[in-house]
């Protein structure tokens, strides 16, 4: 299902937009009209729309095309898209929805070295994140992990890498890689709970040397990793435990 600007999208505009090929978007998992971290994905839009189109965002009306879009009962995965040719100033809000899939299943993970295009702008040239996520199952994996040509890991196709220390704390890869929204909320949640989080270069080298590692993003939410090429990881869920708890327990909003 589409929508454009609140109402069904014609095959036109569809076809318009792919051509086009220009915007920004996010994307929530939303169940019976619901959602975590609303304000993070409106802040993300709005900030997209600054770079992208150089014109601020209409908050409300997104979320007036979100309620009429998304069912009130179920799980789904809405994604709200920005989009318009080069030159406008006014995009169009495009949302599309398709089934939730399971969270939290293990994944192993393929690295390529490379790195996106603006990677801190969640924008809709996805190409290379696909090819090499494709590339990545098509040897046995089940996505690509991003790794810097000096060989410090940033981010995966579409998710958030994440590492648990000996100590119970969190530990996010700093590099080239869009800031998710989902990382975002849990590091808020495990800092109301007074568990530590830091934010520093990892070398791929040195990730066997943690407790256990994970992807998280708003879809999926928390993802065990359990190998990285050759090497096989603990993949514990229950020391990832702490880490659903916290998140589970962010209140979701209506849309």
């Amino acid at each position: 299902m589409a929508q454009l600007n609140g109402r069904t999208a014609t095959a036109e505009q569809l076809a318009a937009v792919a051509v086009a090929n220009y915007g920004h978007f996010t994307t929530l998992r939303v169940t019976e009209g619901r959602t975590r971290g609303l304000d993070a994905h409106l802040e993300r839009l709005a900030d997209g729309n600054r770079r992208v189109f150089g014109t601020g965002l209409d908050g409300e009306f997104v979320r007036e095309c979100l309620r009429r879009a998304v069912p009130g009962r179920g799980t789904v995965v809405a994604r709200v898209s920005l989009v318009g040719a080069p030159t406008v100033r006014e995009p169009d809000v495009l949302v599309t929805l398709r089934a939730a899939p399971e969270p939290g299943r293990p994944m192993r993970l393929r690295t390529v070295h490379t790195e996106r295009a603006l990677p801190d702008l969640k924008h809709v040239g996805t190409f290379a994140q696909h090819y090499h996520a494709r590339t990545a199952r098509e040897a046995g994996f089940d996505d690509a992990l991003f790794v810097t040509s000096g060989g410090h890991v940033a981010e995966t196709s579409v998710g958030t890498v994440g590492l648990l220390d000996a100590g119970g704390g969190v530990v996010w890869p700093q590099g080239p890689a869009l800031t998710g929204t989902t990382g975002r909320l849990l590091t808020r949640a495990l800092r109301r709970r007074a568990v530590p989080v830091t934010h520093c270069p990892v070398p791929l080298a040195e990730v066997g040397g943690f407790t256990a590692a994970f992807v998280c993003n708003a879809v999926t939410l928390l993802r065990p990793v359990t190998g990285i090429d050759d090497l096989l990881l603990p993949g514990h869920s229950d020391a990832l435990a702490p880490l659903r708890e916290a998140y589970e327990a962010i209140p979701e909003h209506p849309l």
